[in-house]
């Protein structure tokens, strides 16, 4: 027979059902509660570390580039990390450095100094300035008036300046040669005492008068006396008009000599003295050297100045005043020579016993 149960039985075990679901009900919400914590903690965590990175920024590794030189003297650039490695080409040490130093001897009106390897001053030549070849033995009659022209002087009242005006005046040298001519060749006639004739002759390719130019000037013609050069006097209204024609004169053309030089021995009454300016080498150089007698059958001195051309070119201007009795002297790097000092820019030129 089975055994009645209990009312307290039956409560216990109720009580039991309910703790029991009770502990389940709160083991399930502190679940939940430890797995929304550690979320909690995580999104935290990631947040601060976004925080941290968007302020700090990324983290860069910077390239260092060297610098080596090779064996053609050139640079390569080189790309290294946490290195760097600079390589110089040797210097010679300042004492290495040779500077050169020329002296004139020879007696001039025209203070001669001691002349060290120039320093560029195109524009502002000094003077050195010697006896050159010889005094002219010419018939200008040349009287009491003296003309300038870089630095050299001359006796002589009717006098001829012949200026290369070729286009490598403004395509060698950036135009600078082209400023020099002008500064001196404006500074020259501006100085010309009253009394005094001159004319200048522009030459390239053909020469031309001042107001005309290479490919606007009449054909003119050494032994036709109505082609001859007419004189310009040395008065305030000739000089301003001479200036002027400078000032607006452009280069154009080749390098020509035989031409200007027979126009300006064609003028009556005859110069009494002539500069001869070039910046090159003739076309007709050997031909001007070989005839430069004929050409000037009056002997009268010619000047030459060559403008930053040594060797060749500047030889054949030495062989010309040598010839005639006149200086010889160079621009070079902006610095002016004469006499002595200027013929060692002659590629023939021997120090020992000269040309």
């Amino acid at each position: 027979m089975q055994e009645p149960i209990s009312l307290d039985d039956v409560e216990l075990e109720a009580k039991e059902a309910a703790a029991k679901e009770e502990f389940l009900r709160l083991q399930k919400q502190g679940k939940l509660v430890s797995a929304l914590t550690t979320t909690i903690v995580h999104a935290v965590i990631v947040l601060v570390l976004w925080c941290i990175i968007v302020a700090l920024g990324p983290d860069e590794i910077p390239q260092i580039v060297a610098l080596t030189e090779t064996k053609d003297d050139t640079y390569q650039i080189e790309k290294q990390d946490f290195a760097r490695s600079v390589k110089r080409k040797p210097q010679p040490p300042k004492s290495a450095s040779r500077v050169q130093t020329i002296t004139s001897v020879a007696t001039s009106p025209v203070s001669v100094p001691s002349i060290e390897d120039p320093v560029i001053d195109p524009l502002g030549i000094g003077t050195d300035f010697g006896r050159g070849f010889g005094q002219g033995k010419g018939n200008g009659e040349g009287g009491g008036g003296t003309s300038s022209f870089f630095g050299g002087t001359a006796k002589g009242n009717r006098v001829v300046f012949v200026v290369d005006f070729s286009q490598s005046m403004i395509r060698d040298g950036g135009g600078v040669r082209l400023q020099m001519l002008k500064k001196e060749l404006i500074s020259s006639i501006s100085k010309l005492p009253k009394g005094m004739s001159f004319q200048v002759i522009y030459y390239s390719t053909s020469p031309w008068l001042g107001g005309e130019s290479l490919y606007e000037s009449p054909t003119r013609f050494a032994d036709k006396p109505e082609d001859r050069i007419p004189w310009s006097e040395a008065t305030k209204e000739g000089i301003a008009r001479a200036v002027n024609h400078i000032k607006a004169a452009k280069p154009e053309g080749a390098t020509i000599w035989k031409e200007p030089l027979e126009l300006a021995f064609a003028m009556r009454p005859v110069p009494a003295v002539v500069w001869l300016l070039s910046d090159g080498e003739a076309q007709d150089a050997e031909e001007v050297v070989e005839k430069i007698k004929k050409i000037n059958s009056s002997r009268i001195p010619i000047n030459t100045i060559g403008l930053e051309v040594p060797g060749a070119a500047f030889s054949y201007l030495v062989d010309i005043a040598r010839q005639t009795g006149g200086k010889a002297s160079i621009v070079h790097k902006g610095k002016l020579y004469s006499g002595p000092a200027a013929l060692r820019f002659a590629d023939d030129f021997d120090p020992a016993g000269g040309f």
